[in-house]
């Protein structure tokens, strides 16, 4: 018999760790980017230039989402499925997806932005596009290793211009600089892919490939609009100040909550073969970590956003933060029961819910609370959602139970 000591010795198991522990840093370094960043822009610059910028960047960045139409998840399954034909399926994916991004550069072209501007802003969507076509490998390749160097030299092109120009620094700066960097990235990303992406004439414009990809955009533009929602209405209706602010804490807070994902993606495969009623212990018991991890949270991003950011926020603030964090690591593993039993729609119908709540909620409180409307709209969205999928999970509770001992 194995004991636990000749496993964690298994140079099978070694790997595997090694796996998960470089995929949980490599998912951590870009959720920290961003807040680096901003912290540089807000110390050197000012929090208004910051905010100015996060309303650039969302509008960007929402563009640059459609534009992608899920092209990891569908490319993903498309690799695993013919190994062969990795170039054909890439470059087929990137041209059909560059049709779509002619019609966001035009859409762009429609807002009345000054020509200049207008030109940088489709150069840096265009430079996040090239870049994130190539997440796929990183997956794919399990090439995490890599894909940390890649951010962190991403980082540091952002960096050491920011700490020159200093004082200096404005929004057409930031909006060149962070097209650049990610240009760069794509470049990296392109020579270390070489072997997987070449073949001139392998790929095509192919409206089939929208078609099959669409429900994999669905769940992606579903999430990223139930989750940002808030902060494009703030940056419709607040200050530039209150903008920077506000995207800075909702980073910091968005931290904490990705913990749930660091503890739980490694084992999401075990979770297929799980019944409903032990995937619910599951969550009770990722709840508790979840109350854990806010309560551990709370200190450390008020020090980050008074000592580093310089940021004056109410402890009000931090108390609806943590209700914002909490929920999630009760519900995630109901989301994984319900892809088992194929309910996708039923997530995607969710994550709509959420947005519209979301909206309706930071609509109504926004006048009356400021900021402070915002993160209150999000946490009891995160409730309301909780509620949501422990009610549809109802369905999944006649499920025959899998023998399966220990999720770890």
């Amino acid at each position: 018999m194995r004991t636990p000591l000749s496993l964690a010795a298994s140079p099978k198991m070694r790997r595997r760790a090694l796996v998960m522990v470089v995929n949980a840093a490599n998912s951590l370094i870009l959720p920290l980017v961003s807040p680096l960043f901003s912290f540089l822009v807000i110390r050197l610059a000012s929090v208004e230039l910051w905010g100015e910028f996060v309303r650039v960047l969302a509008l960007a960045q929402f563009g640059t989402h459609v534009v992608m139409w899920g092209n990891k998840d569908y490319l993903l399954r498309e690799f695993s499925q013919n190994p062969a034909h990795l170039a054909q399926a890439w470059q087929t994916s990137l041209i059909t997806r560059l049709a779509l991004f002619t019609a966001f550069a035009a859409a762009l072209a429609g807002l009345g932005v000054p020509p200049l501007r207008l030109l940088w802003l489709i150069f840096m969507s265009l430079a996040i596009v090239l870049d994130q076509a190539y997440d796929v490998f990183v997956l794919y390749k399990r090439d995490f290793a890599y894909s940390i160097f890649v951010e962190l030299c991403g980082l540091a092109l952002l960096a050491f211009p920011v700490i020159s120009v200093r004082h200096t620094l404005r929004l057409d700066g930031l909006i060149i600089l962070f097209g650049v960097s990610n240009l760069s990235k794509a470049g990296l990303f392109l020579w270390r892919f070489r072997r997987h992406t070449a073949g001139l004439g392998a790929g095509r414009f192919d409206l089939n490939h929208l078609r099959l990809a669409f429900p994999f955009f669905l769940l992606g533009f579903s999430g990223l609009m139930q989750s940002r929602i808030d902060l494009y209405i703030i940056s419709l209706l607040l200050s530039r100040k209150e903008i920077g602010q506000y995207q800075v804490f909702t980073n910091l807070i968005i931290c904490a909550q990705s913990v749930s994902g660091f503890v739980l993606v490694p084992f999401a495969k075990n979770l297929y073969r799980l019944s409903y009623s032990a995937i619910l212990k599951i969550s009770v018991r990722l709840f508790g970590l979840g109350l854990i991890t806010a309560a551990a949270a709370l200190p450390a991003i008020h020090l980050a956003l008074t000592a580093l950011y310089h940021i004056e926020l109410s402890p009000v603030f931090l108390v609806w933060g943590a209700l914002f964090v909490w929920p999630i690591y009760f519900y995630l593993p109901i989301i994984y029961a319900l892809f088992k039993a194929d309910q996708l729609m039923a997530v995607i119908l969710i994550n709509f819910a959420g947005m519209g709540v979301t909206l309706g909620l930071s609509l109504l409180l926004l006048p009356r609370l400021g900021m402070l409307g915002a993160v209150a709209a999000s946490a009891a969205t995160q409730w309301l959602m909780l509620a949501a999928y422990l009610l549809q999970g109802r369905s999944l509770r006649d499920e025959p139970a899998a023998v399966v001992s220990e999720l770890s």
